[in-house]
C-alpha cells in the first residue's frame, strides 16, 4: 500500500462515516525537521494530506523505509493529450457558494458529500456506490479550498490548463507501488486489477467564496478521478477529464498573483521568513519552505526574485540548477506569513516559497552542506542542508545513478 493509501486510512479512522477527502496522491513518505516554530500550511486538502503524511512518516520511522519515488530529475512537462470528448448535451452542475460550475454526462449521477464544497459524480452503473470509501469509478470535486500549489514538493507531477485557462498541477498514482497494509484490502496480484487515481490541483483565483474560515483570497479546485482497476480507468478517463476540463468559476475571479495596480513593495516593507520547515519527500528529495512577512507601510504588491544556493566550505556545489531561482508575486499584508499563538501561519497564497534538491546524496555530494537563500531586498538567510546519511535524523540515502538537481517548487 502506498503512503497515499495510509493517508486515507488515517482520515478514515478520524471520520468513520465519511469517505476521506481526495488530494494529490502522496506516494512517498514526507519527513520534516523543524528547528523553529512550526509553519502551518494552507487549509487546502493538499496541505491537510501533507500533514497527515508527515504524521504517518513519523510513526513509521522505525519501520520499512519509504517507497522510492519515480525519477523526477527532469522538469515537469505538460500532461499528454487524451481522447477529446464533446460536452454537447451535457448537464450543468452549479455551486455558487463555492464559485464552481461544471458539465457532466446526462446519465451520470451527482452526490453531495458531507465535506463543505465537495461533490462526487459517477456513471449510472456505479451510482449506488458513488459515495463509498473506494467507489468503482467516480470523480470527486472540492471547490473553494486553499491556494492550489500546495505545501510539499511532490514528485511526478505535470502541468496543464483547463479550457478556461486556469493552471493546474496533475498527479497520478502508480498501482505498481501499492503495498499491503493491516486492515485494508490486499492489493491484487495483477497490477491491472489495482485502483488508479489522478488528481488535479487547479488555480481558481481570488474571491471570497472559499471554504471557511479562510474565505477571501486565492483558492484552489481539487479534483480526483478514481477507478478501481485499469480497465475502469481506461473506460472512464476521457469522460472524467472532460468533466474536469469543463470546470469554470460562476463569477470571474482575480489573479492569484495579486493586484499589480497596488504600489510596489519597498525593500524595507518585507522580509523572508524561514521557520525551520525542511524535510524529505521520499529519501532522495530534500526540501525547504517558508514565506514572506510584511514589516510596515501601506498595502503593496510584491514581485520579487529569490535564489537558493547549495555550497560546501564556501564553494558552490556542481549541481545542475544550482543556484535555483523562484519568482514570488502577491499582495501584502494579505498573502504574508504571520505569527499567531507562537507559530508562523500561512493560510495559503502565492508568497509561499519552496525549493527542493533531488538526488541530494549522490556520490561526491556526501557530507555536510549549507544552503543560502538570497532575496531581492538584499536579505540573506543561511539554512542547514540535509544531514549526512547515517546521521541522527538523516534520511536513508542512496546513489541511484540519476543526476542531482536543485529547483524551485513547483
Amino acid at each position: 500500500m502506498t503512503i497515499e493509501d495510509r493517508v486515507r486510512r488515517v482520515l478514515t479512522e478520524a471520520v468513520a462515516d465519511e469517505p476521506p477527502p481526495k488530494g494529490a496522491p502522496l506516494q512517498v513518505a514526507i519527513r520534516r525537521r523543524r528547528r523553529r516554530p512550526v509553519l502551518v500550511g494552507a487549509a487546502a486538502l493538499l496541505l491537510v494530506l501533507a500533514a497527515v503524511v508527515s504524521l504517518v512518516a513519523v510513526r513509521d520511522r522505525n519501520g520499512p523505509g519509504p517507497v522510492t519515488p519515480a525519477d523526477t530529475t527532469a522538469p515537469p512537462t505538460t500532461a499528454p493529450p487524451t481522447t477529446v470528448v464533446s460536452t454537447a448535451g451535457w448537464k450543468t452542475f452549479t455551486d455558487a457558494a463555492h464559485n464552481l460550475r461544471l458539465r457532466y454526462p446526462p446519465d451520470w449521477v451527482v452526490r453531495r458529500r458531507h465535506a463543505e464544497g465537495t461533490v462526487t459524480l459517477a456513471p449510472p452503473e456505479h451510482a449506488a456506490k458513488a459515495l463509498a470509501q473506494w467507489p468503482p469509478a467516480a470523480v470527486t470535486v472540492t471547490a473553494g479550498g486553499g491556494y492550489y500549489v500546495g505545501e510539499v514538493p511532490e514528485p511526478g507531477f505535470t502541468r496543464g490548463r483547463l479550457q478556461g485557462g486556469q493552471a493546474y498541477l496533475r498527479f497520478e498514482s502508480d498501482p505498481a507501488q501499492m503495498e499491503a497494509w493491516p486492515g485494508q484490502p490486499k492489493p491484487a496480484a495483477n497490477v491491472a486489477d489495482r485502483p488508479r487515481e489522478g488528481t488535479f490541483s487547479v488555480d481558481w483565483g481570488r474571491d471570497c467564496k472559499g471554504i471557511g474560515p479562510h474565505r477571501c483570497g486565492p483558492h484552489g479546485l481539487t479534483v480526483t478521478i478514481y477507478a478501481g482497476s485499469t480497465a475502469l480507468w481506461n473506460r472512464y478517463l476521457a469522460v472524467a477529464e472532460a468533466i474536469v476540463g469543463s470546470a469554470e468559476p460562476v463569477t470571474p475571479t482575480r489573479p492569484s498573483s495579486g493586484d499589480r495596480g497596488l504600489p510596489a513593495c519597498r525593500p524595507d516593507q518585507w522580509r523572508v521568513i524561514w521557520t525551520g520547515e525542511q524535510g524529505y519527500a521520499g529519501s532522495q528529495r530534500f526540501f525547504v519552505s517558508g514565506g514572506i512577512q510584511r514589516l510596515k507601510g501601506p498595502r503593496c504588491h510584491l514581485r520579487a526574485r529569490m535564489e537558493l544556493l547549495v555550497r560546501r566550505a564556501g564553494r558552490t556545489l556542481p549541481v545542475p540548477g544550482n543556484p535555483a531561482a523562484k519568482l514570488v508575486e502577491g499582495d501584502l499584508p494579505e498573502d504574508g506569513i504571520v505569527k499567531e499563538s507562537g507559530s508562523w501561519v500561512m493560510r495559503g497564497g502565492p508568497l509561499f516559497w519552496s525549493f527542493y534538491w533531488n538526488e541530494w546524496c549522490n556520490k561526491g555530494l556526501e557530507g555536510s552542506t549549507g544552503l543560502r537563500l538570497t532575496a531581492a531586498n538584499g536579505q540573506r538567510i543561511s539554512i542547514p542542508g540535509p544531514e549526512p546519511a547515517g546521521a541522527g535524523g538523516g534520511s536513508v540515502c542512496q546513489d541511484r545513478g540519476r543526476p542531482s538537481r536543485l529547483a524551485a517548487w513547483p
